[in-house]
């Protein structure tokens, strides 16, 4: 079986790591972070007139390195230092993806952040963060309540949020 199918089953089983800090018993996988991404990115990526293909697959695969490195937190990639988490994560792509460039090509497209496709999946991500947050809260962890906030900070998914409550 080639690697990056066992990467992609290996998914379904790597917990988020920030929910489980707080105390969340069965907390959604990266797999399932990645597939709710996909969904809210393609269809806000339709509304937009954007590429929804690009949109799609850059959402899907935003956190496939994850099955070799990990869900590691946001705090601690910054104290771990943030290029050097970056320069793994670029590495095991190469690896994962050696033989599609055109997916490198996404990911790159991803990380530089200047395409709205982009831009899009970007805040997508903070705003798929934020709705889990939000379920995870009102099921009585209160501590999630941190992550809103922080997803908060960013305009871009303020706009979104406010776009999916109309």
């Amino acid at each position: 079986m080639p690697d990056w199918i066992s990467d992609l089953y290996r998914l379904k089983e790597t917990l988020r790591e920030g929910w489980l800090r707080i105390g969340v018993e069965d907390p959604e996988s990266v797999a399932d972070h990645s597939y709710a991404t996909a969904l809210l990115a393609w269809r806000m990526a339709r509304r937009k007139g954007l590429d929804e293909r690009r949109v799609l697959l850059m959402s899907l695969l935003h956190d496939f390195h994850e099955a070799r490195l990990g869900d590691i937190p946001s705090p601690e990639k910054r104290a771990m230092g943030l290029e050097k988490v970056r320069a793994e994560e670029r590495k095991i792509e190469a690896l994962q993806w050696a033989e599609d460039p055109e997916v490198i090509g996404l990911l790159d497209e991803l990380r530089i952040g200047e395409s709205e496709e982009a831009r899009l999946v970007h805040a997508v991500d903070g705003l798929e963060l934020l709705l889990q947050a939000r379920l995870y809260r009102d099921s009585g962890h209160e501590e999630a309540e941190d992550f809103i906030r922080s997803a908060l900070e960013s305009s871009q998914v303020r706009v979104l949020l406010s776009e999916i409550e109309e």
